[in-house]
């Protein structure tokens, strides 16, 4: 899961979204209802699992007026049934270009 916010130079979360990306071949079933344990069985790809040699994801975001500057946090954590597991978390200071 990959956990994204932005906050203004004061303080104000002006964005926050969750991306949730499924493991195709472990709880997800196809498109016909079947489960899909078997990995050898998958016949399509689901645009909710991360591409094999992906590593960027892109949020848009509608900025408030007047906003020059973000503080943006994200965090990606790994889920398998109810075990979590925090993987990074970043966070950074960007200026808003015009």
């Amino acid at each position: 899961m990959l956990d994204v916010t932005a906050k203004d130079k004061d303080g104000i979360q002006v964005f926050g979204e969750t991306k949730t990306f499924n493991m195709i071949g472990y709880t997800q079933k196809d498109r016909k209802g079947q489960p899909t344990v078997d990995n050898w069985l998958i016949r399509s790809w689901d645009d909710k699992a991360i591409p094999a040699g992906k590593s960027t994801h892109a949020f848009d975001i509608s900025l408030p007026a007047g906003v020059q500057e973000l503080q943006v946090q994200a965090t990606l954590t790994y889920q398998v049934g109810d075990i979590v597991t925090p993987m990074t978390q970043v966070s950074q200071k960007l200026s808003v270009g015009k």
